[in-house]
């Protein structure tokens, strides 16, 4: 089974200021937590707009593509043609830098088990990313509406989802603002994991 992975890297950062993606947190670019977290067997490509996060993630070893158009269903069809062939795919965003390897390969796991089910990681009922989604839904994927998102294509399939638990509330958390980014600064620093 071959399963991609589009990590979703070309946000504007408006509500932070400033590149998040690039932003030093503990000690290494935000984004570089999220690509050290997935697993090699994943066919990897991350679609940005910011020559420099290109250049960041090319020195960490994946492909990258740009594109400029502004809503999040772009950056999805982008990713999606570049991953024909694939059993699934599952979309990850740069800015959620505590999530863990071990939760991704659980998602790998739960899928490969069943190829049909829509697999999400959840903490204690609260659902997330990455999602986890199966071929069979690019179509509906690649034809969202400007407005829209993965989260359309997840309602209308509820009884496809799966979740997966990840090991604590914050491995969902993704940084929008200075005080979330603070916020979970504060907290992986509390934890001696820095």
């Amino acid at each position: 089974m071959k399963i991609g992975c589009i990590v979703l890297a070309s946000g504007e950062s408006v509500r932070f200021g400033s590149n998040k993606l690039l932003a030093d947190f503990c000690g290494k670019p935000l984004l570089t937590h999220l690509l050290d977290a997935l697993p090699a067997e994943l066919y990897t490509i991350v679609v940005a707009r910011d020559a420099a996060v290109q250049s960041l993630v090319r020195k960490c070893g994946f492909p990258c593509v740009l594109q400029s158009l502004p809503a999040v269903r772009d950056t999805i069809r982008f990713g999606l043609a570049q991953l024909r062939g694939t059993d699934g795919c599952l979309f990850c965003v740069g800015d959620q830098p505590l999530l863990r390897r071990s939760t991704i390969r659980a998602m790998l796991d739960a899928f490969t088990q069943n190829p049909k089910h829509i697999v999400r990681a959840a903490f204690q009922g609260r659902e997330g990313n990455p999602v986890l989604f199966p071929a069979a839904l690019y179509g509906e994927l690649a034809s969202l509406r400007e407005d829209e998102a993965g989260v359309t294509v997840i309602r209308r399939h509820l009884s496809r989802v799966h979740t997966v638990e990840a090991t604590f509330a914050q491995e969902l958390d993704d940084v929008d603002t200075p005080e979330t980014f603070a916020a979970l600064a504060a907290w992986i620093t509390e934890q001696k994991e820095c």
